[in-house]
């Protein structure tokens, strides 16, 4: 819920918001403190709203992640520049009834105009759910081989 894209006007929603964006952090401050995490390869990875949220929080903090894979989503083509050094992994179906698929070709057309390193998979037939489970192995190997500068 973490997105401009939400524009939430009653007071709960932009609670949500708010809180919804210091979780991702909060859980980020946790596994740097738990485990022995290589800060050069730190990944956002969501499907739907998660989607959103990935690309509102790599382009907001885009001097921490490696990589994002963005699952059925929509952004702010704007925002794309503040992140256009982050490697990008994107699926969506164009049969999605839930996100139109409009919202990742936006994205990807903004990054393809900025050179950016990008795979787009637009699944045909796809719908919203049935798109993530067989592209994952692809994500996660995609992102495997990101690495911050």
């Amino acid at each position: 819920y973490g997105s401009e894209i939400m524009r939430p006007t009653e007071p709960a929603d932009k609670r949500k918001v708010e809180l919804s964006e210091k979780d991702v952090l909060a859980v980020l401050r946790l596994m740097r403190a738990s485990y022995n995490v290589d800060t050069t390869r730190v990944y956002l990875l969501g499907h739907s709203m998660g989607g959103v949220g990935a690309w509102h929080l790599a382009a907001k903090y885009p001097e921490r992640w490696a990589g994002v894979a963005a699952f059925a989503g929509t952004g702010n083509p704007a925002s794309v520049e503040r992140m256009k050094a982050i490697p990008q992994f994107v699926v969506h179906g164009d049969a999605d009834a839930t996100v139109n698929v409009f919202g990742s070709r936006s994205m990807v057309a903004a990054m393809n105009r900025l050179g950016m390193k990008v795979t787009y998979i637009e699944v045909p037939e796809g719908t919203h759910n049935e798109v993530v489970v067989p592209n994952l192995a692809k994500a996660f190997e995609f992102l495997a081989a990101q690495h911050r500068q």
